[in-house]
């Protein structure tokens, strides 16, 4: 059986790091590559973040990555970006996340790897146009700055994709804002150029990832299986934990926090992994106000004039994605 073509695009912080760890060591995917962009954190960040990642497991003579687009398109409303109207001050070490899941520098050694010269955004079209037409499949886990750059600076490259599997978006909740999820409201404008570009994407929202949840006893289980990493992600996942515990108190009381990334990165390998998911209209809010950077899916039934433009997940396995992730770090340790 082939093996599905990835390219995963990340800002990489917490989440990201898990999910690329399960994309290079789970032996089911061909990654043809890693690109990065701004979002959790500055791209300089982002791309060492990621590269002491691909160094971890052992990918770096094998798995390139490429730096991409350090601004969003058109928003200035990232606190993490230096073109931010309203930037964090931030002395060095700190980090940018709110409650504390993101630092500058996730706990591992920095490395001597080097990112590629070649752009994230040239690479892409490179790789795809060069590609059979519809197999390559992108997994986006972060801002979708660099994909939305690539479909407006080359004809023809949306088309020749399979399909985009974004990690973004809320329909009951949001979390940046009241209204937004974080990877959608860093760059909103880049979000719609997406949804308006024909290709297939399925939105892997937080309606979905919150109840992909893990909990302080799988960290314990985790780091019981003895392997850097494994030891790694259980440090990972406790931050997780207690950064979600002081924004949401039902997660605090069960001691969980939900890995949004490793969800979408499942669902690319395993669609079976969302039990319930709904076709859907679905464009971003650009007006500027509260609600900006709102996913909004269209439920108007029979009064819907266009086609769906996506597949929004609504419920997942959560007992799959758990044993999936887990079991990856499990064969991962006799090897």
């Amino acid at each position: 059986m082939t093996k599905p073509k990835l390219i995963l695009d990340v800002d990489t912080g917490s989440d990201d790091a898990v999910a690329l760890a399960l994309a290079m060591l789970g032996g089911e995917a061909e990654l043809l590559g890693i690109t990065t962009v701004n979002g959790n954190l500055e791209l300089k960040l982002t791309t060492d973040n990621t590269l002491r990642v691909v160094d971890l497991c052992g990918m770096g003579d094998r798995v390139p990555v490429y730096p991409g687009c350090a601004y969003p398109l058109v928003s200035t409303l990232n606190p993490h970006s230096a073109q931010s109207l309203r930037p964090i001050p931030k002395r060095e070490g700190s980090g940018t996340g709110q409650f504390g899941m993101h630092s500058d520098h996730l706990p591992l050694p920095a490395t001597a790897l080097a990112p590629q010269k070649t752009s994230a955004v040239v690479w892409m079209i490179e790789t795809v146009m060069a590609a059979p037409p519809g197999t390559i499949t992108i997994v986006a886990l972060g801002p979708l700055t660099n994909l939305a750059t690539a479909m407006r600076a080359q004809p023809g490259f949306a088309e020749r994709l399979q399909r985009i599997v974004l990690m973004g978006g809320g329909d009951a909740t949001g979390n940046e804002t009241a209204a937004a999820e974080f990877n959608i409201w860093t760059d909103p404008e880049a979000a719609e150029i997406l949804l308006q570009s024909g290709v297939p994407i399925t939105m892997i929202p937080l309606d979905a990832t919150h109840q992909a949840f893990l909990s302080a006893a799988q960290a314990e289980e985790i780091e019981a299986i003895g392997t850097p990493l494994a030891r790694f992600v259980a440090a990972l996942l406790r931050d997780r934990i207690a950064g979600y515990a002081k924004r949401d108190p039902e997660m605090a009381a069960k001691k969980i926090a939900p890995l949004h990334d490793a969800l979408a990165l499942c669902y690319a390998l395993h669609p079976g992994c969302i039990r319930r998911s709904v076709e859907a209209v679905c464009h971003v809010d650009l007006g500027g106000g509260a609600a900006y950077g709102r996913t909004v899916l269209d439920r108007r039934a029979n009064m819907v004039q266009e086609k769906p433009n996506c597949t929004f997940a609504l419920e997942p396995d959560r007992a799959f994605f758990c044993d999936w992730l887990i079991g990856i770090l499990r064969r991962a340790a006799k090897h």
